[in-house]
C-alpha cells in the first residue's frame, strides 16, 4: 500500500537534531519495518509499524528504532505519527517525534536528548520519504533536516 509505505517513511525519517558536537544540518535514515492493520470500516484503517534501522546522525551511523501509527481514511487522507529512539555507538540517545498527515507536503519532527552527550539537546525540522518497498518487503529511506536549532 503506497500510502502506508509512504507514512512509515515519513515516520522514520523523522529524526534528528543538531547539536555542537558535529550534529549535522541534514541527513537520512534507512530502515526496514513490520506493519498490522486493522480495518475499522470501509475505507478507514489503523495501521501500527514497528521499525528498525540506521540513521546518519554521527559517525559511525546511529541505530534507529521507532513505533507509530497511521491512519487511512474514506476520503483518501490520512494522518500519522509516532516516536523513534537513536542510539550512537556509545549507547547515548535522543527521542524524536514524528508527524504527517495529507495536508503536508512534509512530514515534521521534534528531538529531545534523553541521555550522554545528546542530553537536553533540543531541535526540530522536517523530512521526506522515499518508499523502497517491494510486494513481501516494507522498507524506506528518508532525508531530514533541521530547521529549529
Amino acid at each position: 500500500m503506497k500510502t502506508l509505505s509512504s507514512f512509515i517513511g515519513l515516520a522514520m525519517l523523522l529524526s534528528v537534531n543538531a547539536l555542537a558536537i558535529d550534529y549535522p544540518a541534514k541527513g537520512q535514515i534507512y530502515f526496514v519495518c513490520e506493519v498490522s492493520t486493522l480495518a475499522l470500516e470501509e475505507g478507514h484503517s489503523l495501521t501500527l509499524t514497528k521499525a528498525k534501522g540506521f540513521g546518519t546522525l554521527a559517525n559511525p551511523p546511529t541505530q534507529v528504532d521507532c513505533s507509530g501509527t497511521f491512519e487511512s481514511m474514506p476520503d483518501k487522507s490520512f494522518k500519522a505519527s509516532g516516536y523513534c529512539v537513536h542510539t550512537d555507538r556509545d549507547g547515548d540517545k535522543i527521542a524524536d517525534r514524528w508527524w504527517v498527515d495529507s495536508s503536508m507536503s512534509k512530514g515534521k519532527w521534534e528531538d529531545v536528548g534523553i541521555s550522554g552527550k545528546w542530553k537536553g539537546v533540543r531541535k526540530s525540522g522536517n523530512y521526506v520519504y522515499t518508499d523502497l518497498s517491494t510486494p513481501t518487503e516494507c522498507r524506506g529511506m528518508s532525508n531530514w533536516e533541521v530547521e529549529k536549532q
